[in-house]
């Protein structure tokens, strides 16, 4: 079982609105992640994203270069909510959860801690942490930045 966990790419400034969208750069960084993800074969069963317009703008550029059929607005993603409601809805396999600091990071510290609050990896825009399940335990396969892309 694998699960990937992303925050949303680069947006506008704050200043533009809580409904900014990917800047020029952001976008940019998403389409080198997903290039990488595809050319080593990632395939997702789907893609949940918060609602928010980064979020959502994330999505769809994974959804495209990694042709995944289906991208939804999950409840229980947005920056500051609970992370444990959503945790009661986690499920399937191959999924990519597109989210915002500081909830993604406090989603993967309980994955693989039980606790919120331990820091196990430093989330950047348009970063990648794959999860995988074996047996009954959780651990980090691999993390992906857009740094990758400036090392080419």
């Amino acid at each position: 079982m694998a699960l990937y966990f992303v925050q949303h790419g680069v947006a506008l400034v704050k200043e533009e609105g809580s409904e900014r969208s990917l800047s020029l750069d952001g976008e940019a960084g998403v389409v080198c992640v997903a290039n990488h993800l595809k050319q080593h074969g990632v395939v997702l069963s789907g893609i949940c994203h918060s609602g928010k317009l980064r979020a959502q703008q994330t999505a769809e550029v994974f959804s495209q270069i990694l042709t995944v059929g289906t991208v939804t607005e999950l409840a229980g993603m947005k920056p500051t909510d609970d992370i444990a409601a959503f945790l009661k809805n986690l499920e399937g396999d191959d999924i990519m959860f597109v989210g915002h600091l500081p909830h993604i990071e406090k989603v993967v510290s309980y994955i693989l801690t039980g606790k919120e609050n331990t820091a196990v990896v430093k989330f950047t825009n348009a970063t990648v942490v794959c999860i995988e399940k074996v047996e009954s335990e959780f651990y980090i396969d691999w993390v992906l930045n857009p740094t990758i892309c400036q090392l080419e």
